[in-house]
């Protein structure tokens, strides 16, 4: 399997002459290419079909630039299986319309990691506010993957937005149109985007968003079923971009919308599946009607449970309870009926004088546990059966507003940069494995290289959020892998079992008494030519 160092091989380094003729030769199956610090100018890449396990990976941080502009050119367009980008700076400040990146249906088991956008990425149509032409949405990363394959973005940080506060945009951070395959979205920070912010209602295959943060940014989760929203937070707590092609806003939290019927031949299916909320955190007190619902469902799909969640709510707009659950239709009149509604632990304060908490507008036909406390000043819930089973008029507990994810980096370096990956293979095994990991700033779980991203790493909701993530312990069952990122050295790794461990891909066996700490990383001095 080559692997070439890109500048030895005759790129530049300092942004003034494009890499292209110098990449496209270096472009093969198996094949890793590695860019050492410096910032490298970039038209286009296309990864075709049968070129297979291409890897592109700075190992200290790296600054790609476009040279093209457009929101219909393609930065990236990824049509192979296991292409790897990890380690960028994604920088747009120069560019007038950014270009975007593509992960085709047809591609597979991608990895985009350790990626920062330095600079707004906005669009060419932001002008045309007030067309109520939705087709002006433009997309920065559109994903996809095909059946049977995964797809990951993970630490990637989009937290410069589409546009300043008192603008309006028509880029979305996100679009997942249609999927076969799994994809995660874990570790990914959000932030003054004027589109839909994750417009992802469509896909077939499974889609998990964990440990992320979204803050004054429009519409943040736009969702359909089989889908897990776990360890995130939202806040509305500023003014935020408005949508351009609308002149309007919707900054919601997630906002439930199974209005596609289903054709798997394209890998759509929004109604099918749970969609679950756990776990996580809104904070929407900006006295505006911009803002909007926590949680809602004007067309839910077939199955909800939401499950030890915190929500803090005060708006002024007059239609938008904190959850609530309508009578809604697909966009071909079929009801989207709610076959099931779990409210587990809920915490609701709601200060808007004129909606409510909870708010049932239409019954599901199986109620999961409901269990929880409505509070604040506002009304609590219109269902007695709901308000049978939670406490109303109490004293709920209050959002965890810390970032589920350490900060974004400064200018020049990228997401986890000084990390170490420690990888706990237990495939092969018929019984499950022990593992206590101690960090000496943070760790959190990964899903590099087809590992399971594990959300019980930690005992409590607060012992997942920097800086109290620093312990990783539990049970690797038999036949999984579990993975974790670890910034500040390791302190300790004790583990029982059969499990295999590495660390930074090489051989390690926890119950060592010395530490490895985060020195023990490779350097470009090991890249070849």
């Amino acid at each position: 399997m080559p692997t070439y160092n890109i500048v030895n091989q005759g790129a530049d380094k300092t942004g003034n002459t494009a890499i292209d003729s110098v990449l496209d030769r270096l472009v093969g199956s198996n094949t890793t290419v590695r860019f050492p610090p410096g910032t490298y100018k970039l038209n286009d890449i296309l990864i075709p079909v049968g070129t297979d396990n291409l890897k592109l990976i700075a190992p200290n941080g790296a600054r790609l630039v476009p040279d093209r502009s457009g929101d219909d050119v393609r930065w990236f367009d990824v049509r192979s299986q296991g292409f790897v980008l990890d380690g960028f700076e994604l920088d747009m400040r120069n560019v007038v319309v950014p270009p975007n990146i593509r992960m085709d249906p047809v591609s597979g088991n991608w990895e985009l990691k350790r990626l920062v956008t330095r600079g707004k990425v906005p669009a060419s149509t932001d002008t045309n506010v007030g067309s109520n032409n939705s087709s002006d949405g433009r997309t920065y990363f559109r994903l996809s993957s095909a059946a049977g394959t995964r797809g990951l973005l993970q630490d990637c940080y989009f937290h410069e937005g589409s546009c300043e506060p008192t603008e309006a945009s028509n880029r979305r951070a996100i679009l997942v149109e249609s999927s076969k395959g799994a994809l995660t979205l874990n570790r990914c920070w959000f932030e003054l985007w004027g589109e839909n912010t994750i417009y992802a209602k469509k896909p077939e295959g499974k889609l998990n968003i964990y440990n992320s943060f979204f803050r004054n940014t429009q519409n943040g989760l736009r969702l359909g079923g089989n889908t897990e929203v776990r360890n995130c937070v939202s806040i509305k707590n500023a003014q935020h971009p408005t949508s351009a092609w609308s002149g309007g806003s919707l900054q919601k939290g997630v906002n439930v919308e199974a209005t596609d019927s289903a054709d798997p031949s394209a890998g759509i299916n929004s109604y099918n599946g749970t969609l679950t909320i756990a776990d996580s955190d809104f904070y929407h007190r900006y006295l505006d009607p911009t803002s909007r619902a926590p949680i809602s469902g004007r067309v839910p799909c077939e199955r909800i449970n939401i499950e030890n969640t915190r929500i803090s709510y005060e708006s002024t707009k007059l239609d938008e309870h904190a959850i609530y659950m309508l009578d809604g239709r697909m966009d071909d009149g079929t009801p989207a009926n709610l076959g099931y509604l779990q409210l587990k632990n809920v915490q609701v304060r709601n200060d808007h004088e004129s909606v409510y908490g909870i708010y049932i507008g239409q019954t599901p036909d199986t109620w999961g546990t409901v269990s929880g406390t409505i509070g604040g000043t506002g009304l609590q819930t219109n269902s007695s059966f709901v308000s049978d089973r939670m406490t109303t008029n109490g004293n709920p507990t209050a959002p965890i507003t810390v970032p589920p994810l350490p900060s974004p980096p400064p200018f020049g370096e990228v997401p986890m940069q000084p990390a170490q990956v420690v990888r706990i293979d237990n495939t092969g095994n018929s019984s499950s494995s022990t593992y206590d990991i101690r960090a000496g700033t943070y760790i959190g779980p990964a899903g590099d290289n087809g590992a399971t991203v594990t959300m019980t790493w930690a005992a409590s909701v607060s012992a997942r959020r920097p800086p109290n993530s620093t312990q990783a312990s539990g049970t690797v069952p038999a036949g999984k892998v579990y993975a974790f990122y670890v910034t500040g050295g390791i302190t300790s790794a004790t583990g029982s079992g059969s499990a295999t461990w590495t660390v930074d891909g090489q051989p390690y066996s926890p119950n060592q008494t010395a530490s490895l700490n985060s020195n023990n990383v490779i350097s470009e001095s090991s890249i070849s030519d």
